[in-house]
């Protein structure tokens, strides 16, 4: 009897090895740069055409994570090598990582916060010469300082036209644009058309939604966030800006 209970420990321990293998391996930047430029494998941007050309990584191949016959695509990946996944914050490649990872691949790394944080470290990146940049909501880093000063209340949408909860928020965050526009600024910011600003504000994941008032931070959230929650957001703010006015008339 003894004997069974260690063989029966013994195999679970052999299964507790072998789940610890199939996992993704997480990196950050840097250690994805290193790993990349010293080590032989597959690399692969898995977002749209259109995104690769607006900057890659060198030597990336690229298949599109939302196209039909990508989990069969990536199927072909050589199974003895090192698969090396990124995307813009890491979402994306990361399923396409745990796909490979629940196929038997061993050896997959993902950039966890994508070439998002890659961009923030100054590594470097390819754009390619029929590349098309986004221009819509473009927004620079002078015209936000100059936006968050303001008196009145600001409130600043992130957002990414790849990033699938930016979408859906999109119909509600227009919606209370004309609902409040006596009340409350509100901007949507294209991620993609306003680098320099992401940069500046250090930026690794969108959708990132930002309440501020005469440069103070009165509301910051990374995700999404129901019209419920943030309509009683901004009624608060709106009420307590109103109440601090009449103090301040009082004094």
């Amino acid at each position: 009897m003894l004997r069974i209970i260690i063989v029966f420990i013994f195999i679970l321990a052999l299964s507790g090895l072998n789940a610890q293998d199939k996992t993704v391996l997480q990196v950050n930047s840097r250690e994805f740069h290193k790993l990349i430029s010293g080590n032989s494998g597959v690399l692969l941007d898995v977002r749209t055409s259109s995104e690769f050309k607006n900057g890659h990584i060198a030597d990336a191949g690229q298949l599109n994570f939302y196209a039909l016959d990508f989990k069969r695509k990536l199927s072909l990946l050589p199974a003895n090598e090192p698969i090396y996944l990124y995307c813009n914050t890491g979402y994306r490649s990361d399923k396409a990582a745990e796909f490979l990872v629940k196929n038997g691949y061993t050896q997959v790394y993902n950039l966890q916060h994508g070439i998002m944080e890659w961009d923030l470290m100054n590594l470097p990146v390819i754009v390619e010469p029929d590349a098309n940049p986004d221009t819509d909501n473009k927004m620079l880093p002078d015209q936000y300082f100059a936006l968050r000063g303001s008196e009145s209340l600001v409130f600043f949408d992130f957002y990414a036209p790849w990033c699938g909860p930016c979408r859906e928020m999109m119909p509600m965050i227009d919606s209370l644009k004309v609902e409040y526009h006596e009340r409350i600024s509100i901007y949507k910011v294209n991620v993609d058309a306003s680098k320099k600003l992401v940069k500046e504000l250090q930026l690794i994941g969108v959708p990132y939604l930002l309440l501020q008032h005469n440069g103070k931070v009165l509301f910051s959230r990374n995700g999404a966030i129901s019209r419920s929650e943030l309509t009683e957001l901004l009624e608060k703010h709106i009420i307590e800006k109103s109440d601090s006015k009449i103090v301040t008339s009082n004094r």
